[in-house]
């Protein structure tokens, strides 16, 4: 009897790790395809009435994470999105179960450009414009390709005073399942987790006429 409860107890785990790999992986083609429909909207176009001017904005925070952020600066023009994770930390130690992407969209109050204050970053606590996107995301990076260079690159972007936005950007989502962030709460660093994987997705963005 004891031989027959190991057996069904390592075969349950292992039907729940892949169960819960395969909600992962889902999760991970709708935030990919709903990103892709949402950027694919993003323009850049200066020829717009005073006070009133779009934007496309990349800042990279760390190794592992990006803010992205774009949208118009008032309520006549298109609605403002933006991307980032949220990382919550005890005692400076990363709660990796409780990583959220998070999606900001606003359709009022636009952006004062001219006063950047906190600026791409956007915040996160009691604010009924951000709501999570996807959970078992951990890592949201954005590069964008350089045409000098000829590859992507991880820097930032800045429309006000690039007055353009790249051709295309790539954005990579590292993912985790809910069992492997748990057991690796007591892990400080991403490259030291284990059960993670890195999804990549490049979309091309419409240039302003």
């Amino acid at each position: 009897m004891s031989s027959l409860m190991v057996a069904f107890r390592s075969t349950f785990d292992t039907v729940t790790e892949t169960q819960l790999r395969a909600e992962m992986n889902q999760n991970v083609r709708s935030v990919m395809d709903q990103l892709n429909r949402e950027l694919s909207q993003a323009l850049v176009n200066n020829n717009r009435p005073v006070g009133e001017q779009i934007y496309f904005q990349i800042k990279q925070l760390s190794p592992d994470q990006s803010v992205l952020r774009f949208g118009c600066t008032t309520e006549r023009g298109m609605k403002e999105l933006a991307y980032a994770m949220k990382q919550p930390k005890i005692d400076d130690q990363p709660q990796w179960p409780d990583f959220e992407l998070m999606r900001m969209q606003k359709d009022k109050g636009m952006w004062n450009f001219n006063d950047p204050k906190n600026w791409p970053e956007f915040n996160m606590d009691n604010n009924e414009e951000v709501e999570p996107f996807a959970f078992d995301i951990i890592s949201f990076r954005v590069l964008y390709w350089s045409t000098k260079n000829s590859r992507f690159v991880a820097g930032n972007w800045d429309s006000f005073q690039r007055n353009s936005m790249p051709p295309k950007v790539r954005i990579i989502l590292k993912s985790i399942p809910r069992s492997d962030a748990k057991k690796g709460l007591a892990t400080k660093t991403m490259a030291e987790l284990s059960g993670v994987e890195e999804h990549k997705i490049d979309i091309m963005l419409p240039q302003a006429m």
